[in-house]
């Protein structure tokens, strides 16, 4: 296992997205706390959770192809490479008409929901959605084909122009201005991608679709949609109950102490990124994913205790310094939890895409009921008036995620050398059967 070679790009792309996660910082703990009306800011997760849920066939076909890129880039067919690609995006142009077209449908009635009295806010929110689930189409066959110094410069110059384009906008309108630099970030990453990736898409076309083919992008379309949209449904079921069933005052108050424990997705999501090939070229040769997962896991662990224990002591202090936080003093004590929430979902998320790269989709078996029940139970809840108020969410918050740690967690401690062996003869006789065909 290349783990010298896994750290160094680990690294590189962890410096690469520290400009992205700076302008994330700024946009979320500065422009929409200055700029955005404290009636308005409990509205900015639910929006864009329910425009990414629209988009995420268009997502499913990225993250779906991106393992089989990941697997025919180890075994040097680029040719192949170049076919599924051209596939993939023409599947993801229709996905994404078919999406704006139920967006266009459904999003009105949804902005009434949410409160939001600005029309355009909601159509560049879906913008952003729909281009960022296109933008992995772009982006995933970098990491597919290792192509990380060219991810990272994509990443880092998107970064610039999101922040230039919501300094400009968002004094003027405020929450539309900062779905605008949303929608700018992933439109840059397309076009900067498909520069990066001319090279490989000028390689020779070599035969890659056939019924075969066809049958397994179907099958691995379908199972990374089901695994992607089960939990998106349940986050976007928390983020609307907390708008619509909490006060404006406790929606906004969590939106405020939520930015801290997301500082913990900075780390995370490189090492996601980062990951995936790696997974996929493991499995590919019948080794052990596991170790990639464990090594995520813990690093993950250490960062969100020394996290957690600073928001313990100086939650305060650190919310004071955004704009208008000191009126939200009231919900520091709610970031240590919230910290830990993240923390336990991103560990499951790594096991989990683990699997999905190594073509493994067992662990659906569990998840999608329990994403089922989870968000159908916490809206029951809310309807009743169980619900009182944010700390009352952050507890189903916390269970749920609990329980998608355990879950994946013993998947993971029971996921045997026998099953390994098992992959492998599989990978075998699917490399013959496509020698063959």
């Amino acid at each position: 296992m290349k783990f010298g070679q896994f750290a160094r790009s680990a690294v590189l792309m962890f410096l690469a997205l520290r400009a992205g996660d700076a302008v994330s910082l700024v946009a979320g703990m500065w422009f929409v706390p200055k700029y955005v009306s404290p009636a308005d800011i409990g509205a900015v997760l639910p929006l864009t959770s329910f425009a990414t849920f629209l988009s995420l066939p268009v997502f499913a076909f990225a993250m779906s192809a991106s393992a089989e890129t990941a697997r025919l880039a180890a075994s040097g067919e680029r040719g192949r490479v170049k076919s599924l690609l051209s596939g993939v995006f023409l599947c993801a142009a229709a996905a994404t008409a078919v999406a704006a077209v139920a967006g266009a449908v459904v999003l009105p009635r949804f902005l009434v929901s949410m409160r939001v009295a600005d029309v355009s806010a909601g159509c560049l929110a879906a913008a952003a959605a729909f281009l960022g689930c296109a933008a992995p189409v772009c982006t995933d066959a970098l990491q597919a084909l290792k192509r990380f110094r060219a991810l990272a410069a994509v990443e880092f110059f998107g970064s610039v122009v999101r922040f230039a384009v919501m300094a400009v906008l968002m004094p003027v309108r405020a929450l539309a201005g900062y779905f605008a630099g949303q929608a700018a970030l992933p439109a840059f990453r397309i076009a900067a991608s498909l520069f990066a990736l001319k090279r490989d898409l000028a390689e020779p076309a070599a035969p890659y679709w056939n019924r075969a083919a066809v049958a397994r992008a179907a099958k691995s379309f379908f199972a990374v949609l089901a695994y992607l949209a089960a939990p998106m449904f349940a986050s976007l079921v928390e983020q609307s109950v907390l708008r619509a069933h909490c006060s404006a005052e406790d929606s906004a108050g969590y939106y405020m102490v939520s930015r801290f424990s997301d500082l913990l997705n900075y780390m995370t999501f490189p090492l996601l990124l980062v990951m995936f090939p790696y997974t996929a070229a493991a499995a590919e040769k019948g080794g052990d994913t596991r170790p990639y997962v464990a090594k995520c896991a813990i690093a993950t662990m250490v960062a969100a205790a020394i996290l957690a224990v600073v928001c313990f002591f100086a939650g305060e202090r650190l919310l004071a310094l955004m704009p208008n936080g000191a009126r939200y003093a009231g919900y520091v004590r709610y970031m240590p939890a919230l910290v830990a929430v993240s923390a336990l979902t991103a560990c499951q998320v790594f096991w989990t895409n683990a699997e999905v790269s190594a073509g493994r989709f067992g662990f659906l078996k569990w998840l999608l009921p329990l994403h089922i029940v989870y968000p159908a139970a916490l809206w029951a809840a809310a309807e009743s008036g169980a619900l009182t108020g944010v700390g009352d969410a952050i507890l189903w918050f916390a269970a749920a995620a609990t329980l998608r740690f355990a879950f994946s967690a013993v998947q993971a401690a029971t996921h045997s050398r026998s099953e390994l062996d098992s992959k492998h003869i599989d990978t075998m006789k699917r490399r013959l059967f496509l020698e063959k065909s």
